[in-house]
């Protein structure tokens, strides 16, 4: 009797065993899976794609190359308005028919980023479209030559790239203090934020669909509330082993503190409430600016009225017992493309006006390095 008991209680013992290691290896499988694409964010619509373009219909290409802040190669090139315009130049030079964008000259270039790879196929669409209003555009790959880059790091250590594009471009064109504006969408826009509070030749910023931060973006893709904070314990492991850094390090939101306040800076929500970036992330960074031109705009939602041009938000703020109500002003985008008609009318107005107004002399910024990255 006493060897049954024995025996069922070793039996029982390894089905415990078992299923706690089969829970931990689902488990850890789960974290793998939300991870990797933080880590190796990697479109699938240029699988395969070469990293630089032979040509692109309306486009001249000058395809150059830069040292990265690693030491390593990054491809970069300009491309500008030349030739039979494509589609979507048609579509914006059609938009800007009747009001026409008159100063952008004043702006030498517009970087531009979007993916973290394959970072110049993934932005030429938009630098397409900008070049409509004869904007130089400049786009690279924050992965550097060869992919060399194993793992995304969402603008951490990829911003500090940006100050030696720009010495490259300086370089290039024999101007040594460039006029520059930035444009970045998701990973981009994040990456530009970072830039733009430490490198004073970007003179205005765009940014779509940044996310407030790495931790509430990545918190709000675990569902189940039991399981989230050990969840997002695992998830801050398996990037810090990867990449030496946990998530609550990338906060754009907080790069958005540093910028200049003489830098105007435009925030705009397309994506609406992708779990990524939503409203919530573009109105944070849209606070935190410091900037005596900023603006804040959305695509219009299902709640709003067509009629209307605008949305008020009402914001509680401040500390507890002490709390107030707010209002802010987001301007409602009619759909996507009316995007950058929109925003090359905000460059003309707001940036241009900024560049040529007088400036204080401006004290030197430390530039982050390889060893001051993190």
């Amino acid at each position: 009797m006493r060897k049954k008991r024995n025996s069922l209680g070793i039996f029982l013992l390894v089905l415990l065993v078992a299923g706690l290691s089969a829970g931990g290896f689902l488990l850890w499988r789960s974290v793998d899976n939300r991870v990797q694409p933080l880590l190796c964010p990697v479109n699938p619509e240029y699988a395969g794609a070469p990293g630089m373009p032979d040509k692109v219909q309306g486009l001249a290409l000058r395809p150059f190359r830069f040292p990265g802040w690693d030491g390593g190669e990054i491809q970069a090139v300009e491309v500008w308005k030349e030739g039979e315009e494509s589609s979507r130049q048609l579509s914006v030079m059609g938009a800007l028919a009747t009001e026409p964008v008159e100063r952008l000259q004043a702006i030498d270039y517009a970087l531009v980023c979007v993916d973290w790879d394959h970072g110049i196929l993934s932005a030429l669409p938009l630098a397409e479209s900008l070049t409509a209003a004869g904007l130089h555009c400049v786009l690279w790959n924050p992965r550097g030559v060869g992919d060399r880059r194993a793992y995304c790091t969402h603008g951490r250590k990829e911003a500090a790239d940006v100050p030696h594009l720009l010495d490259a471009l300086e370089k290039l064109s024999g101007n040594s203090r460039p006029v520059v504006v930035a444009v970045g969408q998701g990973y981009g826009a994040n990456l530009l934020l970072r830039a733009a509070s430490y490198e004073p030749r970007i003179r205005g910023l765009v940014s779509i669909d940044a996310f407030a931060s790495l931790r509430q973006s990545s918190t709000r893709l675990i569902k189940g509330k039991a399981l989230k904070l050990v969840m997002q314990h695992l998830v801050d492991m398996r990037i810090d082993s990867e990449i030496g850094m946990e998530s609550f390090e990338v906060a754009p939101v907080q790069c958005a503190s540093e910028i200049d306040r003489n830098v105007p800076v435009l925030v705009i929500n397309l994506a609406l409430d992708n779990p990524v970036s939503n409203m919530d992330d573009a109105m944070s960074i849209y606070r935190r600016l410091k900037s005596d031109k900023r603006e804040i705009w959305a695509a219009r939602s299902a709640e709003d009225d067509p009629e209307d041009t605008e949305r008020k938000v009402e914001l509680l703020v401040g500390q507890s017992g002490k709390e107030h109500i707010e209002i802010e002003t987001v301007r409602l985008l009619q759909d996507d493309e009316s995007a950058v008609p929109a925003i090359l009318h905000w460059l003309n107005d707001c940036v241009v006006s900024a560049v040529e107004a007088p400036r204080p002399a401006e004290l030197p910024r430390p530039v982050p390095d390889s060893d001051s990255v993190l």
